[in-house]
């Protein structure tokens, strides 16, 4: 199949434009040996290599609680040993001095971060009172929008009132679930919209209480797409309703029962969680402060379709170009088409792996004799549209 993801335009400006780096020097833990890393920030770097050979170890493992100890504790540069102190990290060695044994020697180039945000391949939970705006963390928020309407004001309603796990607001008949669970003897249980709420999951006592005509249980069966609209007033629920539309879910409703999503919209789901971690604040933003995130995301494209895979790089690209550090471990030979800087880890798997057999642009990866993914990325390059080559 050809590859269709277009190239979003998120490269810096032509000219020499200076690049900071991070660097871990002396890495030394599991199969990896005094091994190196040097990252180019504010770039889409790939990460890829054979199963094995040590990539979740170096990035997860390593990289991520790393760099995390060195914000917390407010240190640009940060020696293997105090790590080891500060985040109480195990290394996993024989002899006396595991305890002891630092698996790096020192990092350098931290001082741009504010966080770190990991995106892994852990399910999300599908609890049926689960739905994407509890998962997303925004019904706080529309949840505390609606107690300080004037109405709701007047009869002392409380944000927990607009809970539908909790008594007095939730419908007392399918206790805020929205639906009647009906019990079979020899088949699967079945589901039923709840008649006195018709599935709204709220009782008919906060009817009365609307913003722009709609009720909250009305509000939790909108769209991504309709609540982008809906609360364009708001500037946090509006960027993470566009984070949805933007990684192709906005056809999704904030009420929607999480067990009924696909395991590619869960994924997504996830993902925009995270991303929605690495939004500017109220005060960030009236200050205009910047803020830079390293984000780590560990396959994304599982249960990706295609054109799914092409939206989800145009938001890493976006992320780019809004001064974050993206790293992202993939195997997927289109994602991999679109990195600004590359590194593969092998040649082979546990005790054949552990080595970084290179670090840098994309167009050097193919001349690396040794490289497991060059082969395959050149045959995909050569099969590619136009619009998919790089330089």
């Amino acid at each position: 199949m050809k590859a269709t993801i277009p190239r979003p335009k998120s490269q810096p400006a032509p000219g020499p434009t200076p690049v900071a780096w991070l660097e871990l020097k002396g890495i030394t833990y599991r199969n990896l040996r005094n091994q190196s890393l040097r990252l180019p920030l504010g770039r889409l770097v790939m990460v890829c290599g054979p199963s094995g050979a040590g990539k979740s170890t170096l990035f997860r493992d390593i990289l991520d609680p790393a760099v995390s100890c060195a914000i917390e504790h407010r240190k640009a540069n940060l020696t293997g040993k105090d790590f080891v102190r500060w985040a109480k990290f195990s290394a996993e060695a024989k002899g006396p001095t595991a305890k002891s044994a630092a698996p790096f020697v020192q990092l350098t180039g931290v001082s741009k971060f504010k966080a770190v945000i990991e995106v892994d391949q852990n399910p999300i939970g599908k609890t049926p009172r689960s739905t994407p705006a509890t998962y997303l963390g925004i019904f706080d928020l529309i949840r505390q929008f609606f107690a300080t309407l004037p109405e709701s004001k007047l009869r002392g309603y409380t944000a927990s009132r607009f809970s539908f796990n909790t008594a007095g607001g939730r419908c007392a008949t399918c206790s805020g679930a929205g639906r009647i669970k009906l019990e079979m003897a020899f088949m699967p249980d079945s589901y039923l919209p709840c008649d006195d709420c018709n599935g709204s999951r709220y009782s008919p006592e906060l009817a009365d209480i609307t913003w722009k005509n709609k009720t909250i249980g009305q509000v939790l069966r909108l769209s991504f797409d309709e609540a982008a609209l809906f609360f364009d007033f708001h500037s946090q629920l509006s960027q993470v309703c566009r984070l949805m539309i933007d990684c192709g879910l906005g056809y999704l409703t904030l009420g929607q029962s999480s067990p009924s999503l696909s395991g590619g919209e869960a994924q997504r789901l996830k993902l925009v969680t995270e991303l929605a971690k690495g939004l500017p604040t109220f005060r960030e933003r009236s200050h205009d402060l910047t803020v830079r995130n390293l984000y780590l995301l560990e396959e994304p494209t599982i249960g990706l379709h295609l054109s799914d895979c092409e939206k989800l790089i145009r938001v890493l690209h976006n992320l780019v170009e809004q001064g974050h550090s993206v790293i992202v471990i993939e195997h997927h030979l289109d994602l991999l088409a679109e990195a600004d800087y590359v590194i593969e880890l092998g040649p082979g798997g546990g005790p054949r792996g552990g080595e970084i057999i290179y670090q840098g642009p994309l167009a050097g990866l193919l001349a690396v004799k040794r490289s497991p993914t060059a082969p395959y990325l050149r045959a995909k390059l050569k099969s590619a549209s136009p619009v998919v080559r790089r330089r």
